[in-house]
This record gives C-alpha cells, sequence and structure tokens, in this order.
C-alpha cells in the first residue's frame, strides 16, 4: 500500500539568475542566454512533489492566487496531480528570487504575500487527513499553526522543517516544536553542534525524531527512543549545479521512506541521496528523483555511509 501524506506548505513562483560572483557586481545591464528560469517552487510544493515522485500518495494544503501568477502555478499544480480539495485561493500568489552562482551558491529572497495571515479551514485539513494518514508534513509557514492541533488530536505524526532556527526556544516555531514528531532544521545557524542540538530538542520538547541538515556535510539524524545519534556522509552523484529546494528534497524524500519502512535512519540516507541528486540539476528542470532513479541511485552508488556519534 502506498504512503498516504498530506503536506501544507507554500507553493510559489521562483524566478532564478546565474550570477558571475558573490558579492554581486553591478551589472547595468546584461543578455544571459540560457541563464533565467521561472518555475513553480515553495517548500510545500517541493516537498509534496518530492513524496509524489517517489510513490506516495499525497494530498496537498497550500493556496493559490487569483493573478496571472496564481494562474501558472495552478496549471503547475494539475501537471503534478497537486490540485485537488486542499488549493484555497488568495488574492496575490508568493513570489520568490534565487540568485546563483557556477558554484551552487545560492541567496534567495521571498515575498509571501498575505499567505502568513491568512486562515486554512480547519474542516478542509481534517478531510484532507480522512480515515487514513500515515504521516503530515506541516511546513513552518503561518497557516499552518491552527492545524496542528487537528493533527495531534486525530494521532497523525508530522514532520515539521524549522529551516534557520537558533534556540530550541523559538517564539515564532514554538507551536510546531511542541508537538512534531519529526523536527528538521539547518546547521548554519546553531548556537551548538549538531549532536548538541539533538540533544537539547529531546530535552526541551521530547522530540522523538531530530534531523539537522549539514550542507557539504550531510546530515545527523537522532532517535530519542534509542538515544542514538547518527551521521549520514554527503553523497553529490551529478556534483553541485543548484542547491536552492535541496532541504526540501531531503524532507519530502524522508517523509516517503520513513513512512514506508519507520526506519528514521535508513529513511535519511535515501533522503540524503534524494537530495544530493537534487543538487545536480539545472535550475529550472526537474529536481526530485523519481522510485525508478532513485533506485538506480541505490543500485549503483548506495546509500550513503553512516556512523554513530552517540
Amino acid at each position: 500500500m502506498k504512503p498516504r501524506i498530506v503536506v501544507a506548505g507554500v507553493v510559489n513562483i521562483a524566478a532564478s539568475c546565474l550570477v558571475p560572483a558573490f558579492p554581486v557586481p553591478l551589472i547595468s545591464s546584461r543578455r544571459l542566454p540560457n541563464g533565467l528560469h521561472v518555475q513553480v517552487s515553495g517548500s510545500g510544493y517541493n516537498v509534496a512533489t518530492t513524496a509524489a515522485s517517489l510513490g506516495s500518495e499525497v494530498e496537498f494544503a497550500t493556496y493559490v492566487g487569483t493573478d496571472l501568477l496564481g494562474l501558472a502555478v495552478a496549471q503547475g499544480l494539475r501537471d503534478q496531480g497537486l490540485y485537488g480539495p486542499g488549493v484555497q485561493v488568495c488574492a496575490e500568489q508568493p513570489m520568490a528570487m534565487v540568485l546563483f552562482d557556477e558554484a551552487g551558491t545560492r541567496s534567495s529572497t521571498s515575498d509571501l504575500q498575505d499567505t502568513p495571515r491568512l486562515s486554512y479551514p480547519a474542516e478542509v485539513f481534517a478531510g484532507l487527513l480522512g480515515a487514513r494518514c500515515d504521516l503530515a508534513v506541516l511546513c513552518n509557514i503561518a497557516f499552518t499553526k491552527p492545524l496542528v492541533p487537528i493533527a495531534v488530536e486525530r494521532r497523525v505524526p508530522f514532520i515539521t522543517d524549522l529551516h534557520v532556527v537558533d534556540t530550541v526556544d523559538s517564539r515564532y516555531n514554538r507551536e510546531w516544536m511542541a508537538a512534531a514528531h519529526v523536527l528538521v532544521c539547518s546547521h548554519e545557524s546553531l548556537p551548538v553542534e549538531p549532536l548538541a542540538w539533538v540533544e537539547e530538542m529531546w530535552k526541551a520538547h521530547r522530540t522523538p525524531v531530530v534531523i539537522v541538515g549539514c550542507g557539504a556535510d550531510g546530515a545527523v539524524v537522532g532517535v530519542r527512543e534509542q538515544r542514538r545519534v547518527w551521521q549520514v556522509a554527503p553523497v553529490t552523484p551529478r556534483g553541485v549545479r543548484y542547491q536552492s529546494g535541496a532541504g526540501d528534497t531531503l524532507v519530502g524524500s524522508f517523509a516517503h521512506h520513513y513512512s514506508s519502512s519507520g526506519d528514521a535512519v535508513a529513511a535519511v540516507r535515501a533522503a540524503v541521496l534524494s537530495a544530493g541528486w537534487a543538487v545536480g540539476a539545472e535550475p529550472g528542470s526537474v529536481q526530485a528523483p523519481d522510485a525508478v532513479v532513485q533506485e538506480e541511485l541505490v543500485a549503483m552508488v548506495g546509500l550513503p555511509a553512516v556512523r554513530r556519534l552517540r
């Protein structure tokens, strides 16, 4: 039986532009053949498409604008089979701009429009959970905060990616932190090393599974029930071209594999492989591997190495 996953989060229109270097030099005008790309993106969309590509049955709770960009997003969701009863309407579509260089370094800017202030219908989300939902992913956009109690009441475990966070008592992220079964974050702004962060999250929130994305160093995963922490080595089968969205790919792949196996460490290893493949994609192309590609990657390079930290 396919895993059934409900994802709640943002979809946007993202434009990406190749730059010669960071800091970006001032160039008043230039032509850049094949250097500009526009695509449907956003953390919720990336997670949902990744899980669906790998074989999960996915329902998507999000907002689509009534403006011109919203029309493009709606078509993109239909193309991916994600335009369903969870899609709600907002006035203006969220947008993002990503600058990136030849080495894959990127700088992104987003405009969420009014989506953080919207109130997602509780009855719609409850309907998406339905009679069977193996796992939910509640992205840390404000409109999913009121959905946390619904997932808890239904006893549906959920994942939240906190992205960049610097304290275990984050005021903004408190609701997700207190109830999530899996919490993911970046290592970028952590006040301590990833191992210590995992232990602090166990102490503060009793989080069953904590994952820290460590970029070029792979990922760290801690399973509270076993009181064990592992380092998963990085792997980039196609090299590094474009890193934007790689963290979302990791979360979507983890959601699929964790729902399938219940093994957090194995799921993180598969997710690191998915994300490592994704960063080798050209901007504007499909980033998430599908089930066939993932299987071929495992056969060719194997799952990333793992070692105990604790």
